[in-house]
């Protein structure tokens, strides 16, 4: 099972932003972000996979990404109004999913993460996998 983390808030948000079969925008914004942060093609594919950030330029990497698309503001903190639009597009009418997408959201967004973006980042993703393990969203749709 694929659980709700910051790759797929990522995928969603870049689905919300570009057409659903545009996975070469999806590519060149991750491609981008990896340049900008110092990550590798390993990171990259590390958080396509879904797997939690094995390094700094990793954990920069969802950050990156994530600021791309409006989820994380200046503060490092997720916007609550952005993830829960996303969330509702990936939900695709599934109102059992988006329901528990929305507690997933509820849950997490107004946690008390890192200072350091990179880190915030991370905080969020792995609340959002043990919370979304609790409940059983998924993100089959990403």
């Amino acid at each position: 099972m694929k659980f709700l983390n910051i790759c797929l808030i990522v995928c969603a948000a870049l689905i919300a932003n570009t057409k659903c079969d545009d996975f070469e925008g999806v590519k060149l914004t991750a491609q981008e972000c990896k340049d900008e942060v110092g990550a590798t093609d390993e990171d990259v594919e590390t958080m396509f996979k879904h797997e939690p950030a094995g390094s700094a330029e990793a954990k920069c990497l969802h950050a990156c990404v994530m600021k791309r698309f409006g989820l994380m503001n200046d503060d490092g903190k997720m916007d609550k109004e952005k993830a829960t639009d996303i969330l509702k597009i990936i939900a695709s009418g599934n109102e059992e999913q988006e329901s528990l997408g929305l507690e997933v959201l509820e849950t997490c967004v107004d946690i008390d993460v890192d200072e350091d973006h990179c880190e915030a980042a991370e905080d969020y993703r792995v609340c959002m996998h043990t919370k979304a393990a609790e409940n059983g969203f998924t993100m089959a749709r990403v």
